[in-house]
């Protein structure tokens, strides 16, 4: 696993005995997103940066917010061909940046909030929109390429279906164009259709062993399963069934409260740790 460790300020890596084979340098400020790039390098965020850097701690590009106004950086998407896209809380923006962390596009959003909350995770999707979670205002957004507004989901209704809702902390759009969503603290994870009814949702109740405290990175395995960076939960990390059944859980106190984690291929894995090496 590579696991962003909101608490520590730094991205880990994750053997399947639990050790920690691999540490980021600190960023500046909580790290909420991490990605293992093709060419071995990582990619995350952190306080008011972006980076990527290699496995020796090289940093290749680094993109930081200007110090005019507080700027957090919450997320962080590699592109095709080799951009990022991120979403600047503060100056209510996503940017498309190059691989050389330079500005190419810039989309300014209205959004509730400030620099913490305007927005948690932001996504790009395979059809060129853009998904972001407005935690200021408990919203998710849709934007096409420009910036219109395609779709909004309002937490009032989500909560209207019996669900707690305190403040939206990630939404990943599915194959089959449902939502998968980690709605954060004292929240389920919860599967919304395209007319924003809840169709799977796992609470606490479901898997009382994790001590389910906070749903915030989620993901959708190729075989129906769904892993959860559960922050500040007992067992922050975890995979469960459609079923609810509980497939694994994971405890490491070195890495700290995450809030996203990527499942990667071992050989990927393999040549990171080798360009170490190098």
């Amino acid at each position: 696993m590579l696991v962003a460790s909101y608490s520590n300020n730094a991205a880990y890596l994750v053997s399947p005995d639990d050790k920690v084979t691999w540490e980021s340098d600190k960023m500046p400020g909580a790290c909420q997103d991490a990605w293992l790039l093709p060419n071995n390098h990582v990619l995350l965020s952190g306080g008011n940066q972006v980076r990527e850097i290699t496995a020796d701690q090289k940093i290749v590009w680094q993109y930081e917010a200007s110090k005019e106004t507080p700027v957090e950086i919450h997320n962080c998407q590699p592109l095709p061909g080799g951009g990022t896209l991120i979403g600047e809380g503060g100056s209510c923006r996503l940017l498309e940046l190059d691989n050389k962390g330079r500005i190419v596009k810039e989309i300014k959003l209205s959004l509730g909030g400030n620099a913490h909350t305007h927005m948690r995770q932001v996504r790009k999707t395979a059809k060129g929109t853009y998904l972001v979670t407005a935690a200021g205002e408990n919203n998710i957004h849709e934007y096409d390429a420009q910036g219109k507004e395609l779709r909004v989901l309002l937490g009032k209704d989500i909560e209207a279906q019996g669900v707690k809702w305190p403040i939206v902390h990630s939404a990943e759009l599915l194959p089959n164009g449902n939502l998968l969503i980690g709605g954060a603290y004292g929240a389920p994870v919860i599967e919304v259709d395209k007319t924003d009814q809840i169709v799977w949702k796992l609470t606490a109740d479901d898997i009382p062993e994790v001590g389910f405290a906070y749903s915030a990175g989620c993901l959708r395995l190729p075989n129906g399963n769904t892993v959860v960076a559960a922050y500040t939960s007992k067992f922050p990390i975890f995979e469960v069934t459609p079923a609810k059944q509980l497939v694994w859980k994971f405890q490491n106190p070195a890495v700290g409260h995450p809030t996203h984690v990527k499942i990667l291929v071992p050989a990927d894995v393999e040549r990171f740790l080798k360009s170490k090496e190098k």
